[in-house]
């Protein structure tokens, strides 16, 4: 039975409210692009006294608010604090807008964007308001009202200040981007411009539930922040209606009439609804600015956790030093561009501008998607390998729930997780994970868009969780992160209560696992290579397996799990791209020939190789005959059909298909 949505507007309100623009952490940046790991207020604290005394600076008096602790007032007659930064000798001046959930006085350290202590050497004025419930703010009443209202309110307010001049931009990462597109939805005539970072308006379902799955640390992760939405969540573990309102109400891209710069980073874990979201605006926002939405998304994570971050060289195990401070030179660029008239050029920037990860190159497009409409297709099979033609048999692990494998990198969003790509090899040794790969690839291999797997697996218990993770294979034999995804087996057929359907032992059922969006290229001599397993943990749920009510304690079931691979169930990876034909290297194959085709009553098999022994299955991968004379087999036992005849030497094993009369 579906469960009740949730009762209240109020719930309604928060969801919306909070959980659009609380995707993911505040990354807040101080010099050039400094983050701050937003978890609890006293680590904050601790973190920014710390990085003031490796950085030399000896006190937190600039740059100080010109006016601090200001109340203005809301529609509603509640009150916003906010503090005001004014550069010295500056009569008036455009403004930047920084709306944020963290403590504003925390920008008394550093202003974003390079500004650092040299709030006089730049020509905007800042204004930092604390959101209405948090901090300074805290008294005002949150019983009904919009975020985005108090954001058209606060413009208001500056519009009617001696010291600005007419035009206000908006820039903030995470929550405090989200609240950017809620106020531009509002659209106040001073608002000019906005620069959300690792952000996106969109509330969905899977904003929570990866392909079913609950990203458990994230949702701990909002909670110890103080917003608590475990229980709203929670209570509404399947797509419902409650859903359905919170989908259709954040998503608005007609109501944009603003030039923006959306910036993002491949390691985030909301680039996926970004690049949706980013095209929908192209195509939806209002026509004089669609050919004004710019997008920059670099080989960077969240922020929030570690040393890594929104324009930071280094991103887990890896770094790009070509990537750094870019996402502050081009929102610097903007901001001139559309607050003060500058004649740097602006105009001529390409709509977007993305790092083509694995080559290490930035590119950039006028498109409204990067999205690689062809697809090429390789298929797993029985050797480990990933083919240009389907396998045969099945590849089976052993996913205990007691024991889940851990989680390594990736986009994270938790102070008890790292960030980015890192070597997964270290699962490879477990028995809970299989792992298919190419050859050494004899060219380079580039893909754009979502990488979508289908696959076909059978279970001996009702319920179990499929985690792939996609990486790279350096020479050196570095497993490295791309990106991963997740489906758990009951919502294969969708997300309502009235989709949910078990298992049963001894049947085969089809899933399909999309990954996020990413742009990535194998260069010659790697490998691509996918992770199965059943559970990642502690990002995800973990899955008892039992068939039961979800998001209970308990021990579970260990599952039996089978990765079938055959023409009959060809599992198989799609990827987004317009490849040269992935070809497996031949010398790794054994060269054979089976006669007569069809055959009756005795098979031979012909080659110049040594052939150590074979193997014969049907089409369901069922040994049926197996041996080392291939030089007259019998198959007289055999019954009428199609079968696959596997000749193994070496390690090594190619296979043949033939009929039977």
């Amino acid at each position: 039975m579906e469960p009740n949505a949730p009762s209240s507007s109020r719930s309604i309100r928060v969801l919306l409210a909070i959980n659009i623009s609380l995707n993911s952490l505040d990354n807040l940046q101080k010099g050039r692009n400094f983050t701050r790991n937003s978890y609890p207020i006293t680590m904050l604290k601790n973190k920014l006294l710390i990085a003031f005394i490796i950085l030399g600076f000896s006190s937190f008096g600039q740059p100080a608010p010109t006016f601090d602790d200001i109340m203005i007032p809301m529609r509603d007659g509640e009150f916003l604090e906010v503090d005001v930064y004014i550069p010295a000798g500056a009569d008036s001046c455009e403004v930047i807008l920084i709306q944020t959930p963290y403590d504003k006085d925390n920008f008394e350290a550093f202003l974003p964007i390079g500004v650092g202590l040299n709030l006089d050497s730049q020509p905007f004025a800042w204004v930092i308001a604390d959101w209405r419930g948090f901090y300074g703010s805290s008294g005002a009443d949150l019983s009904n009202f919009e975020r985005g209202e108090d954001g058209y309110d606060i413009c208001e307010w500056i519009v009617d200040q001696p010291w600005h001049l007419d035009r206000i931009g908006t820039w903030g990462p995470s929550a405090l981007g989200g609240v950017q597109y809620l106020t531009a939805r509002e659209q106040h005539p001073n608002h000019t411009c906005a620069v959300p970072l690792v952000a996106h308006p969109h509330t969905s379902y899977e904003s929570y539930f990866t392909g079913g799955v609950l990203e458990e640390a994230r949702l701990n992760t909002l909670d110890a922040l103080g917003y608590w939405l475990s229980p709203l969540v929670l209570a509404n573990t399947y797509y419902s209606n409650a859903w359905a309102f919170s989908e259709n109400s954040s998503w608005y891209p007609s109501d944009i009439q603003i030039p923006t710069l959306q910036i993002g980073g491949w390691y985030d874990h909301n680039i996926d609804k970004m690049m949706t979201w980013y095209e929908a605006t192209r195509n939806s926002a209002q026509a004089s600015v669609q050919d004004q939405q710019y997008l920059l998304v670099g080989p960077w994570v969240h922020g929030g956790n570690g040393a890594a971050y929104v324009g930071s060289s280094t991103q887990g195990e890896l770094t790009y030093p070509n990537a750094e401070f870019v996402s502050d030179t081009m929102a610097w660029d903007f901001f001139q561009y559309y607050l003060l008239d500058a004649p740097n050029n602006w105009q001529n920037t390409d709509n977007i501008t993305y790092y083509e990860l694995g080559a290490n190159t930035w590119n950039t497009s006028n498109a409204t998607t990067i999205d690689e409409q062809m697809s090429d297709v390789l298929y797993f099979d029985q050797s480990n390998k990933l083919t240009n033609s389907p396998g045969i048999t099945s590849t089976g692990f052993v996913s205990d729930p007691s024991s889940p494998a851990p989680t390594i990198g990736g986009a994270n969003l938790s102070p008890f997780l790292q960030q980015g790509p890192f070597d997964q090899i270290s699962n490879e040794s477990r028995t809970d994970i299989v792992t298919f790969e190419t050859f050494d690839l004899p060219n380079d291999i580039s893909i754009s868009g979502r990488v979508t797997l289908d696959l076909y697996i059978e279970a001996d218990q009702a319920d179990c969780d499929i985690m792939v993770q996609l990486v790279d294979v350096y020479p050196d034999n570095r497993n490295m992160l791309i990106t991963e995804g997740a489906r758990r087996m009951r919502f294969r057929n969708g997300y309502f209560a009235a989709d949910e359907v078990f298992m049963t032992s001894g049947q085969v059922y089809p899933v399909q696992i999309e990954l996020p969006f990413t742009n990535y290229t194998w260069l010659a001599g790697h490998k691509i290579k996918v992770y199965i397993g059943g559970n990642s943990s502690t990002r995800w749920n973990v899955n008892l397996q039992d068939g039961g009510p979800m998001y209970q304690t308990g021990i579970g079931n260990s599952a039996n799990i089978e990765v079938h691979h055959n023409t009959t169930n060809p599992s198989q990876i799609t990827l987004p791209g317009n490849n040269p034909i992935l070809n497996i290297d031949q010398s790794e194959m054994i060269e054979f020939n089976v006669f007569p085709v069809p055959a009756t009553n005795v098979l031979t098999v012909e080659s110049n190789q040594e052939i150590e022994r074979y193997e014969i299955v049907d089409l369901s991968g069922r040994m049926q005959l197996k041996g080392t004379d291939v030089n007259s087999i019998n198959i007289e036992s055999l019954t009428s059909g199609t079968y696959f005849i596997n000749a193994i030497s070496n390690g090594r094993q190619t296979s043949r298909k033939f009929i039977k009369l």
